[in-house]
């Protein structure tokens, strides 16, 4: 169960086996060992250390969001005791060309959704043929990738059409990580929700955020999680998307009530019973560690 808590004033307190979540509206409980992530969106809010602590006991994750979506925190269990030779593993991966492989598949699925995405807008696109196209043509290129210059180049040709594609459906001016319209910022804001899951997932698994196989090291940037993250971007897109004209900003950032409804609607596509992204994470953040030690 994710918990979503986006009310400035919010309590959140545990009660005889209970999380128990109060604001304006009145007080919400939940077992807490159904609870597997609190995501904390908003500033004002208040957790005591008995539901922090009664949380990392069952095993909950707590993540807290700056305004942009971006994770500022997440408080989790300590990994286990088999991390060290996992990340001995993780880091070879990275030196012998296997974890450029892996890359290499991420990008691939990245593509294949963009594509299934430009495919579900066909009837609102007036390119749509050069569009399909293209992607196709991407994921061709990307095949036949040695060298990460070579994936990025494929990558970078997909986000050419695809993005292309998006602003006929969307009419935003463009993709932009700095953006200030409501689009790039519910991207953004959604984006952050993902990365939260995965860096969780991956750490979970025991491996090393920090280290990637195809975004560059940087201090403080999570390159394993921007790697492993790319195969779900699509999913995020199609939900903003479709909810874009609902979408407001103030100042550059989303309001608080858009806020609100890109967390609830992300999740909610990651938690659908066809295609749960939240369960798909967990189990290819551990395939992933299995293999790299294999």
């Amino acid at each position: 169960m994710q918990i979503v808590v986006a009310t400035y004033g919010t309590r959140i307190r545990a009660r005889r086996g209970l999380l128990v979540v109060e604001g304006k509206d009145g007080a919400r409980q939940y077992p807490l060992h159904e609870v597997d992530e609190v995501l904390l969106l908003t500033g004002g809010i208040s957790i005591t250390t008995k539901a922090l602590r009664a949380l990392l006991r069952a095993g909950a994750v707590v993540a807290v969001f700056d305004q942009r979506g971006e994770p500022l925190g997440v408080f989790m269990k300590p990994v286990g005791d088999a991390t060290g030779a996992k990340r001995r593993c993780q880091y070879q991966a990275a030196l012998d060309g296997r974890g450029l492989e892996t890359a290499k598949r991420w990008v691939w699925l990245k593509i294949r959704g963009q594509l299934e995405n430009v495919r579900s807008w066909r009837r609102r696109l007036q390119r749509y043929g050069e569009y399909a196209e293209a992607l196709a043509k991407a994921q061709e290129a990307l095949a036949r990738a040695g060298e990460p210059h070579r994936v990025l180049e494929a990558e970078a040709a997909a986000a050419e059409a695809y993005w292309a594609a998006y602003r006929e459906v969307t009419g935003f001016p463009g993709r932009d990580q700095e953006g200030k319209d409501p689009v790039n910022a519910g991207l953004n804001y959604g984006y952050g929700i993902l990365k939260a899951l995965c860096f969780k997932s991956l750490l979970l698994a025991g491996l090393d955020p920090y280290v990637g196989f195809l975004h560059v090291d940087k201090s403080g940037r999570p390159s394993l999680v921007l790697d492993f993250m790319e195969q779900w971007r699509p999913r995020v897109d199609a939900v903003v998307a479709q909810m874009r004209h609902k979408l407001e900003t103030k100042d550059g950032l989303l309001t608080h009530a858009s806020r609100l409804a890109v967390a609830a609607a992300v999740l909610e596509e990651f938690s659908a019973a066809k295609r749960p992204v939240s369960a798909e994470i967990h189990r290819e953040a551990r395939a992933l560690a299995k293999s790299l030690c294999t």
